[in-house]
């Protein structure tokens, strides 16, 4: 030890925290925790025994923890470090989080990993379709916003999701300030701690200094919640939280391979179960690696015990951080396979039984989907950029084109587009729609996917030879007859025709790609179908803020019936100055419908990179 690394080691504090050991170039190689600091390093660096001994630590950094989290913390510098010598839980797919975003309007998101961002994290939650449940339940009753664009408040009308009572509207300012959208997701944040109290109080305050001020209507709006999240809470079949769980752990070596099962249970019910995949270091007996992970899976929760089959060092120091921080007693005890429950033991067979069997299946890369592609559809290159057009409407009414994007092996839902036109007809409609797209990215495809047979294919080609110069071809998917929701054939450009063959990685993909544009434009098109009679006093009646206009429709009901009001009534309710407006702008655009487009926006419930594309909100229905 270099007479600099023992004057490092002398101040060191003997109290709780972590301590970092770095090599000459500052590069992190091992991230420990400890009661206490100055013991734990001194283990480490003088025992000459020790394989971090040997690897010519320079520097060593701590932090106490005092008030801080040990295991937030830890979890949190092992995955801003990333060390040498510790193992960490970021590629690792954990059980689901829910998330609040850090933006200045923040979004809920769920999600399967944790990152080192500005984001709120909260769980674990479980079951995975009760999560589902959660997310639906959440979103619907407080609405915080979904959308993926920029949000200033500055918007003129609010979008669809508005209409539909999913969302605050916090980009039309007039509608939900920063305020009241920050009272929202401090509700939010409330009911996913748990802290039952506190939530209770704050609605109950809210809905008293609305009564008083004889606002009537703000008052229900708070009822309403209070009242949907006391039916969760009273709802036995609804338990999201896992303070009552118990987690039993069981590690395996398998070459060179620490394989960590878990295995979450409700009483017999299981609820949830997890297989982890280390490499192993020789340095690290398999107790230390669970010691490691266990230590950082537990950054947001707790369960009531958590069971191991094999002992681990600090596992009573680690039940004593967790129960200071949930303020109830943890425990964690080593159970012999003999001691197991049978449910217990039969979970954890069928959690490494569904382990092999994903195994068994050859795992297909985006690679091999394009080396397939290429050969199934004899191309000249490997195809990285697929694009799928589709149309949707209705008896020749209310066309929507779309498109969806895969690339490089994932669905790139971000560049998904949609057009509202003023076709009457569906290949026109497909052709100016692929217009649209091709003047607006100058990114081009490699492979083009229409969603039709001959027509389609033929309109797509008119339009696409017009445009560009291209080496890429253009193939259709055919759908059989009475069966839309399949695919029986592909069609070449050059007329050839190719079988769908369910065990083609490639054809399935191609066929999932259809199924994303066909969806995309069928939900475009029935929101705009279902959404547009809200935005006809906003073409109507630009002048007026959203409240006045949501005011009008409350109180005629129809777009129709405000037209036939007489100018006594408008003033009545809006004032001299503005009910006379109104009368006089409905007159002169006379009995004609308006051909009104909704404002549809991009939502999202899961991160994009979260590894819950999964987890989108399920409708809890109900039993008489």
């Amino acid at each position: 030890m270099t007479e600099n690394l023992l004057s490092q080691f002398e101040t060191l504090p003997e109290c709780e925290g972590i301590f970092c050991l770095s090599d000459q170039q500052k590069k992190p190689l091992y991230i420990g925790f400890a009661q206490n600091i100055k013991e734990e390093a001194g283990k480490i660096l003088f025992d000459e025994n020790s394989f971090l001994n040997k690897l010519k630590i320079t520097r060593i950094e701590f932090v106490k923890s005092l008030n801080i989290d040990l295991i937030n913390l830890l979890a949190k510098t092992v995955r801003r470090k990333k060390p040498l010598f510790n193992i960490s839980l970021a590629e690792q797919k954990l059980y689901p989080h829910l998330k609040i975003t850090g933006e200045k309007f923040p979004r809920l998101l769920v999600t399967r990993t944790i990152e080192n961002d500005k984001a709120e994290y909260f769980g674990a939650f479980l079951s995975e379709t009760g999560v589902r449940f959660l997310l639906d339940f959440l979103h619907r009753t407080f609405r915080l916003r979904s959308c993926t664009i920029a949000i200033d408040g500055k918007f003129p009308l609010p979008c669809t999701q508005f209409y539909e009572k999913k969302c605050v509207a916090p980009c039309v300012e007039n509608i939900c300030n920063k305020t009241d959208y920050d009272e929202i997701v401090e509700l939010v944040r409330l009911f996913l701690r748990n802290e039952r109290g506190k939530l209770k109080e704050f609605l109950h305050l809210k809905i008293e200094n609305a009564a008083e001020t004889l606002d009537f209507e703000t008052a229900t709006y708070w009822r309403d919640i209070l009242l949907n999240v006391q039916n969760v809470w009273d709802n036995k079949d609804l338990q999201f939280w896992l303070d009552d769980t118990v987690d039993s752990f069981e590690i395996e070596e398998k070459k060179e391979k620490i394989y960590i099962y878990l295995v979450t249970q409700r009483g017999r019910k299981v609820l949830g179960k997890r297989i982890f995949v280390f490499e192993k270091y020789k340095a690290f007996a398999p107790e230390i690696i669970l010691s490691r992970m266990v230590w950082q899976f537990y950054q947001f929760h707790a369960p009531k015990e958590i069971r191991v089959n094999l002992d681990f060092p600090n596992r009573r120091f680690l039940a004593d951080v967790m129960s200071r921080r949930e303020n109830r007693k943890i425990k964690i005890n080593v159970v012999k396979s003999v001691d197991k429950k049978k449910i217990t033991e039969r979970a954890f067979g069928r959690t490494k039984f569904e382990f092999d069997l994903r195994h068994i299946k050859p795992f297909f890369s985006y690679r091999d989907v394009q080396f397939e592609l290429k050969k199934e559809f004899n191309l000249n290159y490997l195809p990285k950029r697929i694009e799928c057009f589709d149309v949707a409407h209705i008896s020749g009414t209310n066309f929507v084109a779309a498109k969806a994007v895969w690339e490089n092996g994932k669905f790139s839902v971000g560049e998904y587009e949609y057009w509202f036109l003023d076709e009457k007809n569906e290949l026109k409609m497909l052709e100016k729609g692929i217009e649209k797209s091709f003047e607006a990215n100058n990114i081009l495809p490699d492979l083009v996917l229409i969603d039709g047979g001959k027509p389609q294919l033929k309109a797509a080609l008119k339009t696409i030879e017009k445009m560009v110069v291209r080496k890429f071809i253009v193939i259709a998917a055919v759908k059989p007859p009475l069966r839309h929701n399949e695919v029986s054939q592909f069609i070449h450009e050059n007329g050839k025709t190719f079988d769908m063959k369910p065990e083609s990685e490639a054809m399935q993909t191609l066929v999932r790609l259809r199924d994303e544009a066909h969806d995309f434009a069928n939900r475009i098109h029935r929101i705009q179908r279902d959404s547009s009679h809200f935005y006809e006093p906003a073409n109507l009646l630009p002048f007026l803020s959203e409240s006045k206009r949501n005011l009008l429709l409350q109180k005629f009901g129809s777009v129709k019936k405000l037209k036939q009001t007489a100018q006594k009534d408008l003033i009545e309710l809006l004032g001299f100055e503005i009910g006379e407006k109104i009368f006089t702008e409905l007159n002169m655009r006379g009995t004609k419908a308006a051909d009104v487009k909704a404002f549809i926006v991009p939502i999202r419930f899961d991160d994009p990179n979260g590894e819950a594309k999964d987890l989108q909100p399920l409708r809890l229905t109900h039993k008489n």
